[in-house]
Formats: structure tokens, sequence, C-alpha cells
């Protein structure tokens, strides 16, 4: 595997992936109050022209790309902790 490679193509997105992230990290995102950071991710998903973007009962961004025998998945918290 090219690592080299992989990170030419990577730094190629570093524009798009700071101006995401910094849009993540301006919405408040305390436990059981993430709306506004669902929302944005949710935003972005769509943008990026996944097949279909959804959020579950529990507040969970649920997106799917593609078909086929393998699924990959990635589950991440998107909660922070408060000062203190």
């Amino acid at each position: 595997m090219d690592f080299e490679k992989i990170k030419a193509a990577a730094e190629q997105y570093r524009t798009d992936m700071s101006r995401f992230l910094r849009a993540m990290i301006s919405h408040p995102s305390e436990s059981c109050e993430e709306k506004e950071v669902v929302a944005c991710i949710k935003a972005e998903m769509e943008k990026l022209g996944y097949d279909a973007v959804e959020v579950d009962g529990l507040g969970n961004v649920i997106g799917w790309m593609g078909q086929g025998d393998k699924i990959i998945a990635i589950d991440s918290h998107i909660d922070t902790v408060g000062i203190g």
C-alpha cells in the first residue's frame, strides 16, 4: 500500500475538511443537546451526495452510499463534555 499516495490524496481535502470541522465545533453539542451539530453533519453528508441520510429517534446521523454485500460502518460520539 502506497501511504505517500494516500497522504497526497487526503491533502486535496484539507480545505473542505477544515471548513467542515470548524462548522461542527461552532455548534453547542453537550450531551442531549446535539441537535445543531446533528443538522450540520446531516447537511454535509447530503452535500457530499450520500444516497440517503437520516436522523434516527436517538439523534444518530446515518448515511448510506453505494450498495453491495459489504457494509462499512463508522460509529462516533458527537457530543462534548462541558468545562468543569
